[in-house]
């Protein structure tokens, strides 16, 4: 885990670093990082959506070529530069620039892969992003809200629509890194709630406005 330059280890482990439940607190954290999340989502949509599975992760392989790894690679330099506190950016303030640059390049990619032709089902994913992005940079100016949950939630909710076995699946995942956020003490369960309640709303409306269906 990267130095939190300047922020007390206490605000984040409590009990201790050495205790387990922060011990797996972290690893749930890690294992479901919402880059990783945005990554599985395009995996989801492509595979269930298209004619066939090749087609459908092909273009999926294609929007997290264009939408997903620019930031990622914009978020990994600019934590090496020590823009940022550490990896979950627990600073508020300096999530700002994160959201900022997050919300402009997915609209530049949503542009570009609507030219190329992109399936409406993956276009409705980079939408639904748009909209997440947008409600949690406004979010982020006064109150910091999860990104985790939100990623986790999103993903869920649109697994749901087209595997109801997977997206419960997910959803309980869901519920262990809402725990996980709360136990390492990045987040309390009012952060948490909110961005499993933001992320489910703006992609239940995205995807209700376009017209898709599981």
């Amino acid at each position: 885990m990267a130095q939190r330059r300047g922020i007390s280890h206490n605000v984040f482990a409590p009990d201790g670093i050495q205790d387990r439940g922060y011990t797996l607190g972290r690893l749930l954290s890690q294992l479901f990082h919402p880059i990783l999340l945005n990554i599985l989502t395009f995996l989801i949509v492509g595979y269930y959506t298209l004619a066939t599975h090749t087609t459908g992760l092909t273009w999926a392989g294609i929007c997290i070529l264009v939408q997903v790894l620019p930031p990622a690679a914009f978020f990994g330099a600019r934590l090496r530069q020590g823009a940022y506190s550490d990896e979950d950016i627990s600073v508020r303030q300096q999530r700002n620039e994160m959201y900022t640059f997050g919300f402009v390049w997915v609209l530049i990619a949503t542009i570009l892969l609507s030219l190329l032709g992109a399936p409406l089902s993956l276009l409705a994913v980079m939408i639904a992003a748009l909209g997440l992005g947008l409600l949690g940079g406004l979010i982020n100016l006064f109150w910091k809200i999860s990104v985790h949950a939100a990623a986790i939630a999103s993903t869920a909710t649109i697994a749901l629509l087209y595997s109801r076995t997977l997206g419960i699946t997910l959803w309980l995942c869901a519920l262990a890194v809402g725990w996980a956020r709360v136990r390492t003490g990045n987040h309390t369960l009012m952060q948490v709630l909110a961005g499993f309640g933001c992320a489910a709303s703006v992609v239940l409306i995205v995807f209700q406005v376009i017209g898709l269906r599981g």
